[in-house]
């Protein structure tokens, strides 16, 4: 299975935690929320978005990751988990998404985000399980993932995004890009798809169909084709910030 090194000089930590082997990021929602119980619903459980990721990646997966930059895992998560990160992602007050610099231009960009913090209950689940992945990236790749972020995002009818790259020029700082979607019955004709540049030049058209994850080089460029229909994911950037250089022991 091909490694990555990471042949970054040493930067000031940015984080109190760092993402390892043995210990991703703790991020419950406070106590107060998990203790809400109710005698109509289940509370929603950690344990609804646990995901065997050494399971769903095999080496060959890894492998086209490190050649190709992309792969696609379908049915992630369990159908209690994406319920409630549909249900969250129905009820969130969307902000207009910005380009770098802070500039606004709907032709370039039209989806409006939310950033997931801890006050996104199935969101900061979800990111926990994202934390778990990339410590599996660094066990398997030294990918050097320090943190993970990601933002809800809609597309209203009409819009996309057009070409880029998740690094900006002269930027190197995510590493991982992932994406997951949330849209039941999506067909080719609600348009949206996803269209990724893999290493080797060759175009791909990913449908944004529920409970997938597409997870992709941060430096391959890619766009989002006109949705026709409202379209909802997860944008989600895996991190150098901070990162000490892998060095690779000789045994």
């Amino acid at each position: 299975m091909t490694k990555i090194i990471s042949n970054l000089n040493a930067t000031e930590l940015v984080i109190d935690h760092p993402i390892g082997q043995d210990n991703p990021p703790l991020l419950a929602p406070c106590a107060d929320d998990a203790n809400d119980t109710s005698s109509t619903q289940d509370v929603l459980q950690i344990s609804h978005f646990a995901v065997d990721w050494a399971d769903k990646l095999t080496d060959i997966q890894l492998d086209k990751l490190v050649s190709d930059g992309w792969i696609i895992i379908d049915e992630v998560f369990s159908d209690t988990a994406l319920l409630a990160l549909q249900a969250e992602s129905g009820f969130i007050d969307y902000r207009d998404a910005e380009l770098t610099a802070g500039v606004r231009i709907s032709d370039i960009r039209g989806d409006r985000i939310r950033w997931i913090t801890k006050d996104f209950f199935a969101g900061y689940f979800y990111l926990q399980s994202i934390n778990a992945l990339a410590a599996l990236f660094n066990r398997s790749l030294f990918a050097g993932i320090r943190h993970s972020e990601a933002h809800y995002a809609c597309y209203p009818t009409g819009f996309g995004y057009q070409w880029h790259s998740d690094n900006p020029a002269g930027r190197d700082e995510r590493v991982i890009s992932a994406v997951f979607y949330l849209n039941d019955e999506w067909t080719a004709s609600d348009g949206g798809a996803l269209e990724v540049v893999d290493k080797q030049g060759v175009h791909h058209n990913v449908m944004p169909v529920a409970n997938r994850l597409v997870i992709f080089d941060s430096d391959l460029q890619h766009q989002v084709q006109i949705a026709h229909r409202q379209r909802y994911s997860i944008a989600t950037w895996m991190r150098r910030d901070g990162l000490v250089p892998f060095v690779e022991e000789n045994n």
